[in-house]
């Protein structure tokens, strides 16, 4: 027999169970941005020593803990992303029920609802963990934040410039 449960219990438990998930995986994802980011030589690709190697490399030279770069953002996504992806299911998909109950289709839309919300919301915190994941000793490009909240605010800062800088160009065409 199911019960409903609040949409703040299931919000939470998601959340919980997303940044779990997220502490087990991190130093994979880490591996994996490192391993995107080489650079390729002349003389062909960067020689790379895969995935496990990336770790033991990040570990040797950056401190195990670098393993787990951007872990606080990566739970800010986790809660955002896990969170309202299942915690607004049941009442999404009741918004698709107008009689009886819930077919496939209502399901599928209200997965589909909820799903792009979820990561419409939870996708800057991504940008923010990758930077921050990215920011190795080897690496070309130095992004220096203090930390998390700095990242977003500086991230936040340069599109504002940017934006500022497109709104004036389009003004000064206008003109």
């Amino acid at each position: 027999m199911a019960t409903a449960s609040s949409f703040a219990a299931v919000f939470i438990s998601s959340a919980i169970a997303s940044c779990f998930a997220e502490v087990c995986t991190i130093p994979l994802d880490t591996a994996k941005v490192r391993l995107q980011l080489q650079k390729k030589t002349a003389a062909g690709p960067a020689a790379t020593v895969g995935m496990l190697g990336t770790m033991m490399s990040i570990a040797r030279e950056e401190g195990v803990t670098a393993l787990w770069k951007g872990i606080i953002p990566g739970f800010h996504r986790q809660c955002l992303y896990g969170g309202l992806r299942v915690g607004l299911y049941e009442p999404v998909k009741a918004l698709f029920v107008f009689v009886g109950d819930a077919t496939l289709m209502n399901k599928i839309l209200a997965a589909l609802t909820t799903g792009v919300i979820a990561i419409a919301v939870a996708n800057p915190t991504d940008l923010v963990k990758v930077r921050l994941q990215a920011g190795g000793k080897s690496t070309a490009v130095k992004r220096h934040y203090s930390g998390a909240l700095n990242a977003y605010a500086t991230i936040v800062r340069q599109v504002s410039e940017l934006c500022g800088l497109a709104l004036v160009l389009i003004w000064h065409e206008m003109l």
